[in-house]
């Protein structure tokens, strides 16, 4: 009898369980929300953290501060196409006059982790632990059909050519990811930053890595795709170069945007 009831009670907790993540797959493949994080976050004294030029020779761009400025138009893009778009950040808003205008004008969520680099424990999945922890449990309290982190890659602190960019992404992100790099390389990639005929890769992480790869994991529990971008090298002097002007940053980022629209319309 005590072997019967034990069996009953088991199979209730697997409905229940297997309820519960229906319930949250139907959320995530019909939620019309896009979460976009800034990389990073910014710094009162230091100003922008992550990945930056080396020096002024090919542009000066700090990761942080170049999504601070064009954030903004990756959520046009998507919310012009009918989605709903928040922007967030770890940091508290920028002392940067011109970037706290940016941020207050795309509407930047700052959620002020009390250290930004710190490493904190999802309260979603509390298996899942890392730094910028924060940023992806604000992503999933928005119940999002997208979460997007906007990063730049910067692989020396010396000038190297380097074309090998990619979305990293969590399993359920690898068709964001792939729509993403396909509308990338259509229209960024040897269409004006040069990439000696690199395509952009897909990278899936879900090794657990406390840089990155439970941000990605703690969406993937809630059944919500998840990618960083890290396609443009700002080590690279060309992709420094073309970034440094306005007119090719406004297409990056939207290129970013129509790939993230491109697919939740084919979700």
């Amino acid at each position: 009898m005590k072997h019967i009831f034990l069996s009953l009670v088991l199979g209730i907790c697997m409905m229940l369980s297997g309820c519960v993540q229906q319930q949250m797959q139907r959320q995530a493949n019909t939620s019309n929300t896009v979460v976009l994080d800034i990389g990073h976050y910014y710094h009162p004294q230091r100003g922008g953290q992550g990945a930056r030029t080396p020096d002024a020779k090919y542009g000066v761009i700090e990761e942080t501060e170049f999504w601070y400025r064009y954030a903004g138009y990756v959520k046009n893009v998507i919310e012009k196409a009918g989605y709903t778009c928040i922007i967030c950040n770890r940091g508290s808003m920028p002392t940067d006059a011109k970037l706290a205008a940016a941020a207050k004008k795309c509407g930047v969520v700052h959620i002020n982790s009390p250290i930004p680099t710190a490493i904190y424990r999802s309260k979603h999945h509390p298996n899942r632990v890392a730094v910028g922890m924060l940023s992806a449990d604000f992503a999933l309290d928005q119940r999002p059909g997208a979460v997007v982190f906007l990063h730049h890659n910067s692989n020396s602190a010396k000038w190297l050519v380097s074309n090998k960019g990619a979305f990293y992404c969590n399993e359920r992100g690898v068709k964001l990811a792939n729509t993403m790099a396909q509308v990338m390389n259509r229209d960024v990639l040897d269409h004006g930053m040069p990439n000696n005929g690199v395509p952009c890769g897909v990278v899936v992480r879900n090794d657990g890595r406390k840089g990155g790869g439970d941000w990605l994991n703690t969406c993937n529990e809630s059944y919500v795709p998840a990618v960083i971008t890290e396609v443009a090298f700002l080590s690279n002097p060309e992709h420094a170069q073309y970034l440094s002007k306005h007119a090719n940053a406004v297409q990056f980022a939207e290129s970013i945007g129509r790939g993230v629209v491109e697919f939740m319309r084919n979700r």
